[in-house]
């Protein structure tokens, strides 16, 4: 973005804050944006948002299991991603990792994704490291947890056929857009300026979903390693030239 009448900013860019949020109407340097140069700024953010909610308005909520029920359900179900597809239908896999982020089986799921997910640091990436950047994290962390999770259940069940916990991995499909945050999460930590902090904050979230909110292991143990694919993705990229600070 270029600076408006050759001013120079007074506040410092928000890579140099403990955690580099920002408010979704403002500039890098927290300054208020204008409508059109605000959509130009995150033209993911907005797209994905958009997407989300127009697929639940018109199908309606998915689900993790029932997928019998009605043909809206079905249609969700298929485009979501289920760990024995990678043996058993592999094509189908594959295309589920680009299609199970635009579908959410609950309100509380939904808005999870949206307010804290895109309203916080997906936007808060795109404006300051470009939308190319956000995209292409975002959507690589679904190639890499389906790939990881996949031969880690596929292959943990083929060892320990009786063991709950890969079951499990079995029983439901898998969808929603936290992975593709989680991932951007962590590619903020690696650009901002305490690159364990952010972390550190993902970890004791996690801590709390696991004890007081009861969320299962499994999402848990997903959203850490998407943090983690994030962070590592954002060095990759950032040595490549693809990320580079927004000095607007």
């Amino acid at each position: 973005m270029k600076e408006n009448k050759g001013t120079p900013h007074t506040k410092k860019h928000t890579s140099e804050q403990l955690i580099p949020y920002q408010w979704f109407w403002t500039n890098p340097f927290g300054e208020r944006m204008g409508f059109v140069e605000w959509l130009k700024s995150r033209p993911f953010t907005v797209s994905y948002l958009i997407i989300v909610w127009s697929i639940i308005g018109a199908l309606g909520f998915a689900s993790t299991r029932n997928c019998d029920e009605t043909w809206q359900l079905a249609f969700a179900c298929d485009r979501a991603i289920w760990m024995i597809k990678m043996v058993t239908e592999p094509v189908a896999y594959f295309f589920s990792w680009f299609t199970a982020p635009f579908f959410h089986n609950g309100l509380d799921h939904i808005l999870f994704v949206s307010i804290f997910g895109f309203l916080m640091p997906v936007q808060s990436f795109e404006v300051q490291h470009g939308s190319k950047a956000t995209f292409i994290i975002f959507f690589v962390s679904y190639v890499f947890i389906g790939i990881f999770f996949g031969t880690f259940f596929n292959v943990g069940l083929a060892y320990w056929p009786d063991s709950e916990f890969f079951q499990f991995g079995f029983e439901r499909n898998w969808m929603g857009g936290s992975v593709g945050f989680y991932a951007i999460i962590g590619a903020l930590g690696f650009c901002s300026r305490k690159k364990w902090f952010l972390a550190l904050l993902v970890i004791c979230f996690e801590v709390i979903n696991l004890t007081v909110i009861g969320i299962d292991i499994h999402i848990s143990f997903i959203h850490v390693i998407s943090f983690i694919s994030g962070f590592t993705m954002s060095w990759a990229l950032k040595s490549r030239g693809v990320i580079t600070p927004a000095l607007s």
